[in-house]
């Protein structure tokens, strides 16, 4: 291969040579003539790996090098060459080719033009493949602007970068969102006068300058930082250092909104306090439900033998008064499970359209007569109360814990005074959308509560009362009642100001039901003596209950036929020449149920009437006892009172009155 300048050139040297030929790419000769005319002057063998195209063939037809060029890239080269041979600037440029074999390329040249004696310009030009670089630095670029892209769009991620001296050089949209600033407001701005609060500029100053001087970025932090309208904001921030080599070193912030995982925090830890709470009540109800039997029949006991030892004592003998404190112990264990169950909603809910009223009437009515000395108690009845759908023993009970609690308030006050109101009310109630209510309000003048009692007024046996004088469930009780009637309790209360509670019951269209039973019943009227002859199987697995009722009802001038064991009664009820005029069972004995018990009798003999007692009288159990052939449920710790009036019942049904018998 030979080097000339131009025509004539002289010969070059030969380590010249050989460096060509082991230089990267390509070194050639181009030639522009003076008219236009271009060739190429001499060219080293890398053409070939580069063109696929053999110098000798080059030298010949210069025209093979141009038709590998891209038809897109055709018309810049050709003006670099023409404007670089007017000016004499050294010629730079990149441009595409494709090979005979299909592939490819991209090229950068750079050459020195010379002026030659005719006019021409030649240049000493070297070529390079950069395909590779050229792909990775569009790569690089695609790479950047995804990036950008994605940084841009992500939502919820602000994203902001900045030089060593603060100044604000990327800003994204959810930075301009959770900031309130612009980019282009942002951009050039020092972090400092941007969402830094004066009070910990110092800080961040430190801080900044710890990460330059040791390379290793800020930790993650929560930080409270500001916004445009000088408001704050929290944010879980992360911090990135870049060192670049050949770029000023830059670090960026990545901030994540904490409003809404605190909010969803705040609505978590509520739904779980909502469950805990659900699942106290739930683990109690399931509590009350397995206790409640066994302990009722201690309960019962005692008040049955109570009454019997009553009876038998002189009314000046001074056992009767530690009798009747047994007695009123024995009732407030009864009334105890009573609560519990009322609390954990195991109790039936019957809704019916009711007028408010009466029922308030009538439940102060009663109340009076329990009402402490000293305290008084005013009912105020306003006109058009709307009707509502309730269960009125529930609005019952919920107004006798609101009462009792006032009371308790009251207590030591020069005069206590305890004021119930019903009244209609029109418009909104704190979360709820109905307008119109019911408005039933207990207030005293009473210590009222502090922050603390308020916040845990409504937790099961939670108490400010002195030992013995309460059980923690009366607004436990009162506020299941509430969320069974979709109802909306408002308190007002505050230390020395006494207290207020108000209940509002969503108002109902349709007519009223018949007016329901007092809560607290009068005192039942003497019954008449029992039917002569009637015979009662008794069976209860718990001795000390069959006993107590074999005695009670003897002294009745029942016949009874007593047993603990289910199976031997049944045998009883098979073999016995007459039927019993009644069959009284408890529910819960091993081996044998009283509704299974039922139903045996009832197989044997359709026409006994069958009882049944509990001390925990369940839904299921209403259900599923006249389907077993059962004519009464009576609830133990009631035994007295309820037995009685339905064996009466039962019996004169079977026996009918003395006349006709």
């Amino acid at each position: 291969m030979s080097f000339r300048s131009d025509p004539g050139a002289s010969s070059r040297e030969p380590i010249f040579a050989t460096m060509a030929e082991h230089m990267p790419g390509a070194l050639l000769q181009y030639v522009l003539g003076p008219g236009g005319e271009h060739r190429i002057g001499w060219m080293s063998r890398g053409c070939h790996e580069i063109w696929e195209v053999a110098p000798q063939a080059a030298e010949q037809d210069a025209d093979l090098l141009w038709s590998l060029v891209d038809a897109q890239d055709l018309v810049g080269m050709r003006a670099s060459v023409l404007a670089s041979a007017s000016t004499l600037e050294d010629w730079v440029h990149e441009w595409r080719i494709t090979t005979a074999s299909g592939r490819r390329k991209w090229l950068h040249g750079t050459g020195r033009p010379q002026r030659m004696e005719d006019g021409g310009v030649f240049w000493n030009t070297v070529i390079v493949d950069v395909t590779d670089s050229k792909r990775s630095g569009d790569a690089m670029r695609d790479s950047e602007a995804r990036f950008r892209q994605l940084l841009e769009y992500v939502p919820n991620v602000s994203v902001q970068g900045y030089g060593l001296d603060l100044s604000t050089r990327y800003w994204n949209q959810a930075s301009e969102r959770l900031y309130g600033y612009s980019a282009t407001e942002a951009i050039g701005k020092s972090l400092l006068d941007l969402i830094i609060p004066p009070e910990v500029h110092a800080g961040v100053v430190g801080a900044v300058t710890e990460m330059i001087e040791s390379g290793l970025p800020i930790p993650s932090a929560d930080l409270t930082l500001r916004r445009k309208d000088g408001s704050s904001v929290e944010v879980y921030s992360s911090h990135v250092y870049l060192n670049i080599p050949g770029h000023e070193p830059e670090f960026y912030c990545i901030d994540f909104d904490l409003t809404e995982r605190r909010d969803s925090e705040a609505i978590r830890a509520q739904l779980q306090a909502q469950l805990r709470e659900s699942q106290k009540m739930e683990a109690l109800g399931t509590l009350a439900g397995g206790v409640a039997h066994d302990f009722n029949n201690i309960v019962a006991a005692i008040i049955g033998n109570v009454e019997l030892a009553l009876d038998d004592v002189p009314a000046d003998s001074p056992a009767r008064t530690s009798l009747t404190e047994i007695r009123k112990a024995s009732r407030r264990a009864r009334d105890l499970v009573q609560q519990i169950l009322a609390f954990s909603r195991r109790q039936l809910l019957e809704r019916q359209v009711i007028e408010l009223a009466p029922v308030v009437e009538e439940s102060v009515r009663l109340l009076r007569a329990t009402l402490p000395a000293g305290v008084n108690l005013s009912l105020h009845i306003g006109p058009d109360v709307p009707r509502v759908l309730a269960d009125a023993t529930q609005i019952e009970q919920v107004l006798l814990n609101l009462c009792t609690n006032a009371w308790q308030a009251v207590r030591g006050a020069a005069q206590g005074h305890v004021a119930v109101r019903l009244e209609a009310h029109q418009g909104p109630v704190v979360g709820a959308a109905q307008t119109a209510w019911a408005r039933l309000t207990v207030s005293d003048n009473g210590q009222g509560m502090s922050d603390e009692t308020r916040a845990r007024m409504f937790e099961p046996f939670f108490t400010t009362k002195p030992p013995g004088t309460g059980t923690g469930l009366g607004l436990a009780v009162v506020h299941g009642i509430l969320r069974d009637h979709e109802a909306v309790m408002e308190m007002q209360s505050a230390p020395g100001e006494g207290s207020s509670f108000s209940v509002c019951f969503p108002a109902t269209v349709g007519a009223a039901s018949a007016p329901p039973a007092p809560m607290v019943q009068q005192l039942p009227p003497k019954r008449a003596a029992a039917p002569q002859g009637a015979h009662i199987l008794y069976v209860d697995d718990d001795e000390m209950i069959a006993f107590l009722m074999k005695r009670l009802l003897q002294r009745e001038g029942y016949r009874l036929t007593v047993f603990t064991h289910a199976g031997q009664a049944l045998a009883a009820v098979r073999d016995h020449a007459e039927p019993f005029d009644l069959v009284i069972t408890d529910y819960n004995m091993p081996g044998m149920s009283g509704l299974d018990f039922a139903r045996a009798v009832k197989a044997l003999r359709p026409d006994s009437p069958v009882a049944i007692t509990s001390g925990y009288i369940s839904e299921e159990l209403r259900v599923q006892a006249p389907a077993a052939g059962v004519s009464e449920l009576i609830y133990k710790p009631n035994t007295v009172e309820e037995l009685f009036a339905a064996v009466d019942r039962l019996a004169r049904a079977v026996l009918g009155p003395p006349s006709h018998r």
